[in-house]
């Protein structure tokens, strides 16, 4: 009897224990199943703001990169088209006539050393490729189309009369801005003349375009 009490006490204590080991076993791994704080959604993960991002550099703003501006055959001029080339031959008598300023008068002189007033106009006109320009003012006044005054363009020539005059007198090149370039009379230089005033409106004779 008392054997049997001892079995049945030990098969007790033996139960006992493998229950108690099953609890803590199972208690372990449920700790080493827990979620870390880091995976944890309900966590905020605040950035560094210490540093300032750069934002991505786009390869079309790149420092690298050539801008080229885009080609435009509209806008080559057509070198036989008078209209287009004339602008360029204007600036190229106005700046001739700029050039020659401060020469004196010459009578009968038709170059840098000295010109009178027909002489300046036919030497700044044949340095611009205009060689049967005419030698006199008269002759001048009548070599291309006839301008009034309020139609004068720079590179034209412009004749005036004497006063009460109906004959061209003596002239000039129009450099635009009511001035014109000249060399007017014994004893004067090649200048520049506002031709606004009323004396020169009065006695104008016309103006000549070249084209």
């Amino acid at each position: 009897m008392k054997n049997n009490i001892l079995i049945i006490a030990g098969v007790t204590v033996v139960a006992i224990g493998v229950i108690v080991a099953v609890i803590l076993a199972s208690v372990l791994n449920s700790g080493e199943n827990l979620p870390d704080s880091s995976d944890d959604p309900g966590s905020v993960v605040v950035s560094d703001t210490s540093e300032t991002s750069e934002p991505p550099v786009d390869s079309a703003d790149s420092s690298d990169s050539v801008y080229v501006p885009p080609s435009d055959n509209s806008d080559i001029s057509d070198p036989s088209d008078s209209s287009e080339s004339y602008p360029n031959e204007a600036l190229g008598i106005v700046a001739t006539a700029n050039s020659l300023i401060g020469v004196p008068f010459l009578e009968n002189g038709s170059d840098p050393d000295g010109f009178d007033n027909s002489g300046f106009i036919y030497y700044v006109l044949r340095e611009n490729g205009y060689i049967t320009c005419p030698r006199g003012t008269e002759a001048q006044s009548v070599m291309g189309t006839r301008l009034d005054y309020d139609s004068i363009k720079e590179g034209d020539l412009v004749f005036f009369t004497d006063e009460g005059g109906e004959e061209v007198s003596f002239g000039g090149i129009y450099a635009g801005d009511g001035k014109m370039i000249a060399c007017l009379m014994p004893g004067t230089l090649v200048k520049e003349v506002d031709i606004t005033t009323e004396y020169y409106r009065t006695n104008f004779y016309g103006g000549v375009s070249l084209t």
